[in-house]
């Protein structure tokens, strides 16, 4: 895809800006006071498009851009939502190929808005402009020295791009690079996202050299599918740290099935992410503080942490918040302890946490040498600097581990350093040191517990092609869901491992099918419109002669109506389970696997990916279970077949992805026992003509 309109956007050789103003409280004045300011150094033109003025602020400015000789490469327009195409209009004619509108009064205000921002992407189609906005805060590319955006100033340049739909956190990174030194590449907010999207900017900064971080806040997904096949490559190469919010708006799809039920937008929009490899987050602190963690060399290879405090209770309490977040806090061997113990005070901790105690006297030798001997040991993967009160207010103390800590990066040892900064206001030139040193430092426990387990690499197998594969649409006749035989067969022919069965429209054909079949043998009613079997009391197992089976298609006929039945060989006890999957709007084909049976929606322990899954993905979808621990036997059950499992889940997902025609479905139960699995019950449900 041609990246023409990118370099137009972020690295424009000149800039028109319509709606430019001499009043300071305009938005028009705040943009050209951005992209002229004496520090700001933008060396590109500057052009201030205004309906009177000559000049304003000192830029020339025309009543029109087609009055200019050469064309401008980026529009910024901040004027009233109802000039907009007009403008844009004029834009085309000179050339421009790139605008950003940080108006306001579109989508966002109603029908009316809705309306007049169609027309305004209509224009910008038919003109072959790339849109970005309406209503946005603007773009900054530090690199460049460009402030097309609402922000004043320029944030610290570094190495974290942050894509946003809101504004507010485009102010939010301004106001922590002033704070932290946190440092940006690039800040994008799209706003109403009326053209270009989360795809665009993510397509982009996968391949710009300044962008190590990619931290993303979205509100609504323009193509899931697309943003999950591009994340699985893009992380592959930089990290990339998603908050998505909204959830609360998004109400439960309306459904029949236990999958559907189960899988709403945001656990398949969580699962999505997460399988493409991409950090997901829960706040817009959280955000920030793990983008700016892991520009800083935060990135974590395995769990182990060790924790240096100069406070017992604090490290004790660290041990479990890491704990509870996934990490672990190893106790250290002997011959690293030995090597450590020299430095710290006759009554300190050194097996980990380690307690350097009160003396303040050795916080500095305790403190640095504990931290160098560490990330030489082997032995964690990543070490977290505990500094309460008089350790934070000591320089020395911070001198000393700066020095540490920018040694052991030069030796090559990458064993992240985090500073969890406990301290009142009289210690703050210390941390301002750290931060200029481009420390990772947090000012709370939980805080810095929940970044480091952010920051630990996300486990993604992303070997396997993503390509949707050809074909054509079959079945989908006019039926809701399919019958339970017709279901049945076509689960047989995909080749699925279901326990023996046979249909019949009559008790006599019943006695015969039993007969092949063997008894004991379960007899379940097939009638359209059944969904929930157990509920209408439609299926009756251990059925064991003739006689009972003929008792109870009689009691079927009786109470649901004459119909059909499948009989089906009596599977032995095992563990219960459930895989299903259905077609999301957004992310496409969605695989939920978990614990199955009459109880699947309320014990609601389940696991959900992308269809098509490797091996790996299979893996950790049954990993994922809380109950994970039934699977390998309780009290004297032996453990099910976990890799016949893992097949099942493969070659079903494979399934599910290539029959377009499937829209839904459910196979549940799936009882496993210690050699193989059994299908019991199928349904399936057509994508409509």
């Amino acid at each position: 895809m041609s990246m023409t309109w990118a370099k137009a956007l972020f690295e424009p050789a000149s800039v028109a800006v319509f709606g430019a103003s001499a009043q300071q409280r305009k938005v028009g004045n705040v943009i050209l006071a951005n992209l002229t300011a004496p520090d700001a150094r933008f060396k590109g033109q500057v052009i201030a498009v205004h309906p009177t003025a000559k000049a304003i602020d000192g830029v020339a400015a025309v009543r029109s851009i087609t009055e200019l000789d050469r064309t401008a490469d980026l529009a910024v327009i901040a004027t009233p939502p109802d000039t907009v195409v007009g403008i844009l209009s004029d834009c085309a004619k000179s050339g421009i190929r790139a605008a950003i509108v940080v108006s306001g009064g579109f989508a966002e205000a109603g029908d009316g808005g809705r309306n007049l921002q169609q027309s305004v992407v209509k224009a910008a189609q038919a003109n072959g402009i790339r849109l970005l906005g309406p209503n946005c805060f603007g773009v900054v590319n530090t690199s460049f020295c460009l402030n097309a955006s609402i922000g004043i100033g320029m944030p610290c340049k570094g190495g974290i791009s942050l894509f946003t739909q809101s504004g507010a956190y485009g102010m939010v990174a301004f106001a922590r690079s002033e704070a932290t030194r946190c440092g940006f590449a690039k800040i994008v907010s799209v706003g109403n996202k009326a053209d270009i999207g989360e795809v665009d900017i993510l397509e982009y900064l996968a391949g710009d050299d300044d962008t190590h971080v990619i931290a993303m806040l979205l509100e609504s997904f323009s193509d899931g599918r697309r943003l999950f096949e591009l994340a699985r490559s893009v992380t592959r190469i930089k990290p990339v740290v998603v908050l998505k919010t909204g959830w609360g708006q998004a109400g439960q799809r309306a459904a029949s099935s236990h999958t559907a039920a189960l899988a709403d937008n945001w656990r398949v929009a969580e699962a999505a992410l997460r399988q493409s490899g991409v950090r997901v987050v829960f706040d817009g602190e959280t955000l920030i503080d793990v983008a700016e963690a892991l520009d800083r060399g935060g990135s974590v290879k395995g769990r182990r942490v060790a924790v240096v405090t100069n406070s017992g209770g604090v490290g004790v309490e660290l041990t479990d918040l890491l704990e509870r977040k996934g990490s672990h806090v190893p106790t250290l061997s002997q011959p690293t302890r030995n090597a450590i113990r020299p430095c710290l005070p006759a009554l300190a901790s050194d097996v980990n946490p380690i307690d350097v105690t009160t003396d303040w006297a050795r916080f500095s030798e305790a403190y640095g040498t504990s931290t160098r001997l560490l990330s030489s040991s082997g032995e964690v993967d990543a070490i977290l600097v505990v500094l309460v009160q008089r350790a934070a207010e000591k320089l020395d103390v911070v001198d000393r581990l700066i020095e540490e800590i920018r040694t052991a990066r030069e030796r090559g040892e990458h064993v992240p350093v985090f500073v969890c900064w406990l301290a009142s206001a009289s210690a703050e030139p210390s941390i301002r040191r750290l931060h200029e040193a481009g420390i990772p430092c947090f000012r709370g426990t939980g805080q810095v517990a929940r970044v480091i387990a952010h920051c630990r690499s996300p486990h993604c197998e992303q070997e396997r092609p993503w390509t949707v594969p050809s074909g054509r649409a079959e079945g989908g006749d006019s039926v809701k869901w399919l019958s339970m035989a017709v279901a049945l067969d076509t689960a047989q022919d995909a080749g699925f491992p279901l326990a023996r069965f046979s249909s019949s429209n009559n008790v006599a054909q019943a006695v015969e099918s039993a007969c092949r079949v063997g008894y004991p043998v379960v007899l379940k009613a097939d009638r359209p419109g059944l969904v929930h079997k157990t509920e209408a009391q439609a299926v009756r197992v251990g059925i064991a002669n003739e006689e009972a089976l003929r008792a109870t298609w009689a009691d079927f006929d009786r109470r649901l109506g004459s119909g059909s039945a499948v009989i089906q060989e009596q599977v032995p006890a095992g563990v219960e389970l459930a895989v299903g999957g259905y077609r999301d709007a957004s992310f496409g084909p969605v695989i939920l696997f978990g614990i199955g049976g009459v109880w699947i929606e309320v014990v609601r322990d389940f696991s959900l990916r992308l269809a098509p899954l490797n091996r790996d993905d299979a893996d950790a979808m049954i990993n994922d279970l809380r109950l994970r621990a039934v699977l390998d036997g309780v009290r004297g059950s032996g453990a099910i077949d976990r890799k016949a499992l893992a097949e099942l889940l493969v070659s079903v997902s494979t399934w599910f992805f290539e029959s377009l025609w499937v829209e839904e479905f459910d196979f549940n139960p799936v009882i496993a026992g210690e050699q193989g699995l059994s299908v019991v019950d199928v349904r399936i449900r057509p994508r409509p003509n």
